[in-house]
């Protein structure tokens, strides 16, 4: 429950008894063996209060849809189980039912009124009730027994829900709405010069020769066997015929042989050549010289990447066509990379070494004009005003204000990105507001909001580790 809240950053009151109908509408998720001993149907107990088999099914299903439509509907059994979806459940159920029971020791409990207000606010009527249990085979006793517990919790949370007073809202408002008044000016690697020496590229490719290397490459015995037959057109018609269902265009209508002719040429030859291709596929396998031997390497123009990998896998790839060919081809050695001769690899040292001296040029100047430079003035902002710093990209400038605000420096620069950078932005603050009003007050709302989320998610990680350490607990799975 309470990973499910930090998560989304609400309140549970409003939502809490909605989930029971869809925990008990769902049904229950590949639930996997489970061994229990104690009360049969009793997963845990917390004080005199059971954790039942189905208040873990009700607590899982809830956790697997919701991480379910996180992966786009992807989920599977096996990544569920992965991610320990059952053991949180169980940790998720048994937070329930300290609630509950906390709430029955308070003397809180659910009247037969409150619960069928709660089916009239959900369902309208009871004829849609009904309807409700008939189309899930739920028995109205089943319905409202989970829906008892799931109001028991929401009138505890009602009861112990606190409002944030206005130094709470205000100290929220002032770490999310502080705004500084920045002095920048770009500095961009593209506006600096490198200059090399022929010295500096040797000197550099001797200390780093095996970061220069060739790529892998691999000896392979290759069959090659062209899609050329004589054929009359009377005996294409007939093949296309027999195969017409295979020519269709975007709507799934049959193309026409005359625009078709093509595609039903290659394909008649495929069929005819193919045992041509299996017998030559055998012999090499088997040793023959029916091939020719070349050295490629992983992207070559003869065998596309998806069938070197097979090739690199499995030693040997079976007949496919490609590029109007049967291609068969046996992997007879692996040639491991090796350092680069300093002619070959001079090219590839020379880009290096530019955009090492270059970014080291940039930092140097950065570091050389951060104190003194004179820049523009882009006023106050706050670490939401990415737009109104034009000199940026947009996601440049809001790189540069998140770090600018967790920064303990007042006056110094910014590299972005960090590890390679385009531009380096130097800063001065001139001066800081605690809490912007106008920003403030415009997102109040969202801001009292999320100091009650906040003050009550304290509250409520507070009231569990401390139940949790006075109710004694016992949990029956094994």
């Amino acid at each position: 429950m309470i990973e499910w809240m930090q998560t989304h950053r609400k309140w549970l009151v409003i939502t809490i008894w909605i989930a029971t109908i869809a925990f008990i509408g769902a049904g229950f998720v590949g639930w996997g063996q489970f061994q229990l001993s104690h009360k049969e149907g009793t997963v845990a107990e917390v004080k005199d209060t059971p954790v039942t088999i189905k208040d873990w099914q009700d607590a899982y299903t809830q956790l697997f849809n919701m991480y379910n439509q996180q992966m786009g509907g992807n989920l599977d059994e096996a990544t569920a189980e992965k991610l320990g979806l059952k053991k949180i459940a169980l940790q998720q159920a048994i937070q329930d039912a300290i609630l509950r029971q906390f709430a029955k020791d308070l003397g809180l409990y659910v009247t037969d009124k409150e619960v069928a207000d709660k089916i009239l606010e959900v369902f309208n009527n009871a004829k849609t009730y009904k309807q409700y249990l008939k189309n899930t085979g739920l028995k109205p006793a089943e319905f409202e027994k989970s829906l008892r517990k799931k109001i028991l919790i929401e009138k505890l949370l009602s009861f112990l829900h606190l409002k944030p007073t206005n130094t709470e809202i205000i100290s929220v408002g002032s770490a999310l709405y502080n705004a500084d008044n920045l002095d920048i000016k770009v500095l961009k690697k593209s506006d600096i010069s490198v200059d090399l020496k022929e010295s500096d590229i040797k000197n550099y490719w001797e200390k780093h020769k095996n970061e220069f290397l060739s790529s892998e490459k691999y000896k392979v015995a290759l069959v090659k066997i062209p899609l050329e037959i004589n054929t009359t057109k009377q005996e294409l018609k007939n093949f296309y015929e027999k195969n017409r269902l295979n020519y269709k265009n975007a709507k799934g209508i049959i193309i026409p042989f005359d625009k078709a002719i093509k595609k039903v040429k290659i394909d008649y030859a495929k069929e005819k050549m193919f045992k041509k291709a299996i017998l030559a596929y055998k012999k090499l396998k088997a040793n023959k010289t029916n091939y020719e031997i070349m050295t490629l390497n992983d992207s070559n123009a003869i065998i596309p990447v998806e069938k070197m990998n097979i090739l690199k896998k499995e030693g040997i790839i079976k007949p496919f066509v490609y590029n109007n060919s049967y291609i068969t081809a046996k992997l007879l050695e692996q040639i491991k990379p090796k350092p680069l001769s300093y002619e070959k690899a001079k090219p590839f040292v020379i880009e290096k070494l530019l955009v090492l001296k270059a970014n080291q040029k940039l930092i140097e100047l950065s570091k050389k004009e951060y104190k003194t430079f004179k820049g523009k003035n882009i006023g106050f902002v706050t670490k939401y005003d990415a737009l109104k710093i034009k000199d940026l990209k947009p996601a440049e400038a809001v790189e540069f204000l998140q770090k600018v605000f967790v920064s303990q420096k007042p006056n110094y620069f910014v590299l972005i990105p960090e590890s390679n950078p385009d531009v380096s932005i130097l800063y001065r603050i001139k001066e800081q507001k605690l809490l912007d009003k106008k920003e403030f007050e415009k997102n109040r709302e969202n801001v009292v909001k999320l100091t009650e989320g906040i003050i009550n998610m304290e509250l409520l990680n507070d009231l569990l580790n401390t139940l949790s350490q006075t109710y004694k607990i016992n949990v029956y799975v094994k």
